[in-house]
This record gives C-alpha cells, structure tokens and sequence, in this order.
C-alpha cells in the first residue's frame, strides 16, 4: 500500500496484539517543549538562537505540514516561535495558563488559554495544565533539555511516551553548544 497523503499514515503504539495500519482520524501534531534558561545571558544554558538539529527538526516539521503546539513561556517556547514567525509558518497553536496566552510571535496564529482554577496561579500544577492538554492533542514530541533541571520538560516527555507517542529529546550541556545532542 503506498500512501500519498498526509492524513494517512502508519501507526502503532507497540500495544501487545495490536496490529500497524493506516489511520485517517489525526493529522501530525508536534508538540515543542523547553526550558526557559535559553533566553537568560547570564545561564550557562544561553543559546543566541536555536540548536541547528532542532532548527532541522522543525524545517522537517513545517515540509510536512505538521501542526505544531507551543507554550507562550520565555527560553525554547519563544526562540521556536520566534523561528517559526520568521519562517512565516502558520500551523501554530500558542496555549498559555490562565486566562490569556502571554506571548504569541504571531497575532494570526491560533492561541488556547488553558485556566486550571484548581491550583494556585504561578504553582508547577497550574503551569503543567497546558503541557497537559498539548501532550493530549499531539502525536509527537519534540523537547529541549539541560543536562541539569529542565523537571516540567522531562515530565513532558515523560508522558508522551507513557501515551506511546514519539518524542526526540535534545540536550542542552551547561559545557557550552558543542556537546549539544540528541539524546
């Protein structure tokens, strides 16, 4: 069988008796997480810009029309909007906790504001709400790491593979941008 559309792809999850096939119900979506030490001069995790193989990943991402999912917080959520603005791709959701989303790079890209009522304004659970509904509505992960901290990406890409969807994971060495890597 050859496919030649973008809504069909093969799928399996390594569920025990479940076999591969075509599924047409979903369209990729890649879910981009970070950390926000990228943005701050004074981190030893500074990047001016984004990691050339994480640039790649997302140029791979925009040639095959993937929606992408993204947070509204300072680091890897702004450098990758940022990109993706200059780029002028516009398969874009921003989420944000709360009420409103702080930040999108583009005023015409989609933006969901995910309030959790339940937790404390500013708390890990209230921020983790939106990481939450991104890992639902995705197929895929992307995430930025640092090889000390990064607890809310890790937990990203812990549940994306709990829910048995593909994750790559950069790391980001406090040694400096030429021991960055895929993980």
């Amino acid at each position: 069988m050859r496919l030649n559309k973008m809504d069909d792809y093969l799928q399996h999850y390594g569920v025990k008796g479940m076999k591969w096939g075509v599924r047409k119900d979903r369209k990729p979506i890649l879910f981009v997480s970070g950390s926000s030490k990228t943005e701050f001069k004074e981190s030893v995790y500074y990047r001016r810009q984004l990691p050339k193989p994480v640039r790649e990943r997302l140029d791979m991402a925009m040639k095959t029309k993937m929606d992408v999912v993204i947070g509204d917080a300072p680091g890897i959520d702004r450098q990758v909007q940022r990109y993706l603005n200059r780029k002028k791709y516009e398969q874009v959701t921003v989420y944000g906790p709360g009420k409103s989303v702080r930040y999108s790079a583009n005023k015409s890209w989609r933006t969901k504001a995910i309030d959790a009522p339940e937790f404390e304004i500013g708390s890990k659970e209230w921020l983790a709400k939106k990481d939450i509904e991104m890992e639902k509505v995705s197929t895929e992960g992307l995430a930025v790491v640092l090889d000390e901290g990064s607890g809310a990406t890790r937990r990203n890409v812990e549940r994306l593979i709990k829910h048995h969807k593909k994750v790559s994971v950069y790391q980001l060495s406090k040694r400096g941008s030429k021991y960055d890597k895929f993980i």
